[in-house]
Parts: structure tokens; sequence; C-alpha cells
């Protein structure tokens, strides 16, 4: 039987809530010195991301009593057995004590932003036939594009002409280039707006925030997603300020999430990122 480990904490003051794990599994505790894991068993090594699994993860570690500091694991983070879950205990054990010390009486809060209006997405024109490869040219083909010169080949006599795009207009690959370089240069508008959002919201919870961190990963169309980590007894106080920062910039659309279990905050536990996010 595989071992499911959902959250690691110290020992719990009071029994852990009857909830139900991964398949309908009983949740039990598996202990080694001051700290334990929060686990059920599993008969499989690896478990399908579904809803109604990543909901179970989640709601085990949140049934973990409020008073504790959790550290959630990653979701599908499945051992081969107790034996497996003692190692592991063991050999992170300095970590998860410094991770319990540090966000003790922590709490995690979500920001959302959302632009109102739609902004074009990006295409895959680096592998275009009719266009010469990015690789071949200075900056890639958004650096060519930037700077408004390019070369097409022509069917004139075999020559090869260096072309304006202001010149050739007309041309369907100028065109093309031209509708590029207009996106690029949105890109690098939204770029620029980003950083300025991400500046006045740090702003807003700067005093009540002992940390935050940002998902770099989503294009700015997508959304920006900020996280903040701050003492339990400041929510309240970051939910009014939310509202705050959301009526100041009306012509975005803000979601906020929370409070949560310092999902983003987790260390890596030595770098191969076997528990903190979901």
């Amino acid at each position: 039987m595989y071992r499911y480990v959902y959250c690691i904490t110290r020992t719990l003051h009071k029994p852990c809530i009857d909830v139900a794990g991964i398949g309908n599994a009983i949740v039990s505790t598996l202990q080694y010195k001051e700290i334990m894991a929060i686990l059920s068993g599993v008969s499989m090594a690896k478990i399908s991301v579904s809803n109604e699994n990543v909901l179970r993860h989640a709601v085990v570690v949140e049934t973990v009593p409020r008073e504790q500091t959790v550290l959630p694991m990653r979701f599908s983070s499945v051992f081969n057995g107790d034996d497996a879950v003692l190692e592991f205990l063991k050999n992170r054990y300095a970590v998860f004590i410094s991770d319990l010390e540090r966000l003790q009486d922590k709490l995690e809060m979500g920001i959302r932003i959302i632009a109102r209006r739609n902004i074009t997405q990006d295409n895959d024109y680096e592998n275009h036939s009719e266009y010469p490869q990015a690789s071949f040219m200075k900056g890639g083909l958004r650096g060519i594009i930037q700077r408004g010169l390019f070369r097409l080949s022509i069917g004139r006599n075999g020559d090869v002409e260096k072309l304006l795009d202001k010149k050739c207009s007309v041309n369907p690959g100028i065109a093309y280039l031209q509708q590029r370089r207009a996106h690029y240069t949105s890109l690098d508008e939204n770029d620029e707006r980003v950083r300025e959002i991400v500046k006045i919201c740090h702003a807003q919870f700067e005093d009540i925030c002992v940390e935050y961190k940002r998902d770099t990963h989503t294009p700015f169309p997508q959304g920006v997603s900020l996280n903040y980590l701050i003492h339990k007894d400041s929510v309240n106080e970051f939910k009014g300020r939310f509202n705050d920062l959301k009526c100041s910039l009306n012509e975005l659309h803000f979601l906020c999430s929370g409070p949560w279990p310092p999902y983003h905050f987790v260390s890596s536990g030595g770098g191969d990122g076997e528990h903190g996010l979901i």
C-alpha cells in the first residue's frame, strides 16, 4: 500500500478532523520527533489530476486545525509505505522545522488582476516558412520587426532587395511583419503596464506583507497573479485594502482569494521540489 502525504505539521494538539482523503481513504498521521505527516493510503504510485482529487487534497490540508502551522505538499506526493515517509521526514527534518518556525501564524492571500479589454494573443510565427528563421538574425524576428528593417526574397531577376516596410506596405509579407511589429509594441506597453500595476499593489500591502511572490508564467491577457504572505491577524486589513485598490483601478478586474495555507512560500526542501505548491 502506498502512502499519499498531504502536508507536514507539528504534532497535533487536537485530533485531525474526520475527513475522507483521495479515493475516500481514511486520513491518519505519521510522526517523526515533533513533526508529523498527514497522509492516507492509496493503491497507485501516481495519482491522476482531476477536480475531485485536487479538491480532496486541498480539503485535507484545510482540515488541519487553524492554530497549527501547515506545510502543504505537492499534489501526488506518494511514497512506498510508512518507512519511506519516515525516511523523508528524517532527511528533511531541518528544513521542515525551519519552515514551521518561519511560517508560524502566517497565511497566504492571493490576488489576480485581469485586463478588461482583450489583447491579441501571440502566434507561433517563428516557424512560418515564408520568412527568415529568427536564429540567423540579431534579436530574432522580434528584433528585426521592431527595427523595421528586414530582407525578403522577391522574384525579380533573382535579385534580393532590401526593403523598408514604409515603402512596401502593399506586399503581403511586409504587411504581416508590420502586424507583428505592432503586436510586439503592444506587448512592450503591456510589460510596462504590468510593472506599474505590480508596483501599485505592493505599495498597498507592503507594511502588512511579510513576503510576496508573483506568478511570472502567465501572460498579462490571462491575468497577473500575486501571492502575499501575511500574519493571520492582518487578514481583515488585507481585504479592506484590497477593496480600496480595486476601486482605484477600475479599468482592471480584481479577484481576491484566501486566506490559504502558505502554498507558495514553502521551501523546496533541498531543491527537488517535493513539497510546496499543489
